[in-house]
């Protein structure tokens, strides 16, 4: 459905060149939900924004690689053709539903918006009543009470769970064939991120959809993916399937995300545990691992040398110099 091949994404800044992207490769296969995990500003919303194409080109630059739909490169059709590809193609739910709405309009005339904009009717457009009706039918899949009547209301008037149900009906106005959903459950509270992942996983299961979902909560991960990517410094350090994350990871940076969860064993006044130290500075990006600095097995080689991906399993990749045959040091961690 999606593969992305070395891409390489960076941004001009006052300081430098933040190297925010560095040698992405990820696939998606269809009807499958694909998590990318890890710390805030490792690269995981800037590579989302590359399949969209959503960069202000004034400061981003591109600096190689291919993102391919269905075997189309996304990275070199034009602007026009692209317009053609968000919407009917790929969906996006954004971070902060309370930001990702406009408070001046009502939420049905920003759905209907979206549809006049991408979906086809009537001579190839949507009449306003075609769009409004579909933009009721919407936010009734979306499990939104009293659509007829909140169609017309506005943004301030939902609460923050009402709002994401907006911004997925919004998303899946098209029927996508890929949504990609950027921290879909910031800022809700712990009941309504469970309603709101039943019902991507509801509209995955009955709309045929494959799912990229943006997070740092391995709960998210737990609950609804199905392969999973761990990222940090701007590369991909650890992929397989949930099981291979959760139960049989290899790279220290994925211990230490599993470490920090807080569990229900935890024993009371044991402290949470935490990963020292601070993500590298992508201005000046470190030669070799970028964990390196903050790996308690670190080696020389670790700072010199980026080490290769290591084929686990047919699915299971990890960038660690520890899988090295000749590395002396051979630590295991106990699965959670």
């Amino acid at each position: 459905m999606l593969e992305i091949k070395n891409l390489r994404v960076s941004f001009h800044t006052y300081s430098g060149e933040v190297q925010a992207v560095r040698g992405v490769n990820l696939r998606l296969e269809d009807e499958d939900t694909l998590a990318i995990v890890g710390e805030s500003g490792c690269g995981k919303s800037v590579t989302a924004q590359s399949i969209m194409r959503l960069h202000n080109e004034e400061i981003t630059d591109i600096k190689s690689g291919e993102i391919l739909l269905d075997g189309t490169d996304l990275l070199s059709i034009s602007e026009k053709e692209m317009q053609g590809i968000r919407g009917n193609w790929i969906g996006m739910i954004f971070q902060e539903p309370m930001t990702a709405l406009n408070p001046t309009m009502t939420v049905g005339n920003q759905i209907t918006e979206v549809l006049r904009q991408h979906a086809g009717g009537k001579n190839g457009k949507m009449t306003k009543k075609e769009a409004r009706e579909r933009a009721v039918e919407l936010l009734r899949m979306v499990k939104l009470p009293n659509p007829e009547q909140r169609v017309d209301q506005f943004p301030h008037e939902f609460s923050g769970g009402q709002l994401q149900r907006v911004v997925i009906a919004m998303a899946m106005a098209c029927s996508p064939k890929i949504l990609i959903a950027d921290e879909p459950t910031t800022a809700l509270d712990v009941t309504v991120q469970a309603q709101i992942l039943d019902l991507m996983k509801e509209m995955q299961k009955e709309k045929k959809v494959s799912i990229i979902i943006i997070t740092h909560d391995l709960g998210v991960v737990a609950n609804i993916a199905k392969k999973v990517a761990v990222m940090y410094g701007g590369i991909v350090v650890e992929t397989g399937t949930v099981e291979d994350i959760f139960y049989r990871s290899k790279h220290p940076y994925t211990w230490g995300l599993l470490d920090s969860i807080s569990r229900l064993s935890r024993r009371k006044g044991e402290p949470l545990k935490s990963i020292e130290g601070t993500p590298p500075d992508l201005v000046k990006p470190p030669a070799g691992c970028p964990f390196a600095d903050r790996c308690e097995y670190a080696m020389q080689v670790c700072k010199d040398h980026l080490p290769p991906e290591t084929g686990l399993s047919e699915q299971h990749l990890c960038r660690c110099w520890l899988l090295d045959r000749d590395c002396p040091v051979k630590p295991e961690r106990r699965p959670v």
